[in-house]
């Protein structure tokens, strides 16, 4: 008998890496180039948590990140250190499926078109199997017909890249769209621009555009690989392990809400596919860090509702504890940072009353 992953995204790969030191593994990926569908900005201290190294699908190093509001306020947090990295997905996909190969996994590129208890079946024929992982994303076809928990609420989101004028050191991050933020992202000699939305991303991402236009900040070429994607919203309440099946990443709806990056958190929950009590384990990795991404992500949208110039500010007053310990992915450690930074406290404490307006 033996382990099946279905999906070789990063959570597939690093799922099916762990399972083989356990049992014979076969990787299934219908798609003989994966589908990009993410920014590609993944942070360094995720990436060593992983064990995973960039090499050639890396396009720039970030150091930090300036916030935008509509009327025009920002400020900017920049440790003067390597903090993120921009990847090619495609090519950091085909690293970790190389990975996943070294180490012994049998990689299939087939579509599986059914899974039960015991086997998966593709056109081609039937494998059986006494533990299946679904790394399948957001196709939660498998989960609908076994029964199993699954994301009902997404995000949408689109991206375009560009030639335009960027501080290659800073992503940009602009509160310009209800419910989440625009971004632009340096990736060399052009830029990742792109959003996320509840809904169609289209029209905000084209107001987004015609902004940057109207700033002068759009060399002379058109838009190129545009990119749209579904993500997951976490939800602290659905059940990832049924003993015989598990589900992990998108599939697991094990998504930072806050950004809508699964690449990290998601990969340490895929280590985890191996435990006996997989679901316990995982949680008591990362599930109070994506709990906390969520309730930021509450927060931040209720400010954003009535005021994004306090949370600028706010932004702005810890921004030397966030150069000294933000964390892109551990939300923990970024927030214990605020709250013991005396500045930050004060100016929380000054726009007490105005934060308490926003959150009625």
């Amino acid at each position: 008998m033996a382990s099946i992953v279905v999906g070789a995204g990063p959570s597939g790969c690093i799922a099916a890496k762990t399972l083989v030191d356990q049992d014979e593994v076969f990787l299934f990926e219908e798609h003989k180039e994966q589908p990009v569908q993410c920014a590609g900005l993944i942070s360094v201290s995720g990436l060593k948590t992983l064990g995973v190294k960039p090499g050639d699908s890396l396009l720039n190093n970030i150091s930090g990140a300036r916030f935008v509001s509509p009327s025009g306020k920002s400020c900017e947090v920049n440790p003067g250190k390597k903090m993120a990295c921009v990847v090619d997905r495609r090519r950091f996909d085909e690293r970790l499926l190389s990975a996943a190969k070294r180490k012994g996994v049998n990689v299939v590129n087939e579509r599986v078109v059914d899974v039960a208890k015991g086997k998966v079946k593709t056109k081609s024929g039937s494998y059986p199997c006494d533990k299946i992982v679904l790394a399948s994303g957001v196709n939660y076809s498998f989960h609908r017909k076994l029964g199993l928990d699954h994301p009902k609420n997404f995000l949408v989101g689109a991206q375009v890249d560009l030639k335009m004028d960027f501080d290659p050191d800073l992503v940009e991050v602009h509160f310009n769209v209800p419910g989440f933020f625009s971004w632009v992202i340096p990736a060399g000699d052009y830029a990742r621009v792109g959003l996320c939305a509840r809904g169609n991303p289209t029209p905000f991402l084209n107001s987004f555009l015609k902004e940057l236009e109207s700033d002068g900040r759009l060399k002379k070429s058109k838009p190129a690989n545009p990119v749209y994607g579904i993500i997951p919203v976490f939800n602290p309440k659905i059940r990832t392990d049924y003993g015989w099946v598990r589900t992990v990443g998108d599939a697991a709806g094990q998504v930072k809400a806050t950004t809508g990056g699964g690449v990290v958190l998601g990969g340490i929950a895929a280590s985890c596919v191996g435990e006996k009590n997989y679901e316990a384990v995982w949680r008591d990795k990362i599930g109070r860090e994506l709990k906390l991404h969520l309730l930021i992500r509450r927060l931040v949208d209720k400010i954003c509702e009535k005021d994004v110039d306090l949370l600028v500010d706010l932004i702005e007053s810890g921004s030397s504890s966030l150069n000294r310990g933000g964390d892109m992915d551990i939300a923990s450690k970024t927030v214990k940072g605020l709250f013991t930074n005396p500045i930050f406290l004060k100016d929380l404490l000054l726009n007490t009353p105005r934060l308490i307006l926003t959150l009625l």
